[in-house]
């Protein structure tokens, strides 16, 4: 009975690490969008692919909106820059 108490318990905490990884993965690859945007998607990227390694269901999804997320931030930096030298002198 107790390794089956056991089983239980660590299961509960690979989902537990699983979901926070989830959001630490999200949460990156929001901030991939707006700041260093290769380095926040790359972690994004890493956060989706432990999560999937521990069975977290939302791997996939996170390492997807990383990629895209990270695609938009460097397009947007980029633009970014540009007006800021065009228009701004800076």
């Amino acid at each position: 009975m107790e390794n089956v108490n056991d089983f239980n318990s660590e299961q509960a905490k690979q989902e537990g690490s699983g979901i926070l990884l989830i959001i630490t993965g999200l949460v990156c690859a929001v901030l991939s969008m707006f700041f260093y945007p290769f380095i926040f998607g790359v972690i994004g990227v890493i956060m989706g692919i432990l999560a999937t390694q521990r069975g977290g269901k939302g791997g996939l999804a996170v390492i997807v909106t990383s990629i895209v997320l990270m695609g938009i931030g460097l397009f947007l930096s980029n633009t970014l820059l540009s007006y800021m030298t065009h228009y701004l002198g800076i």
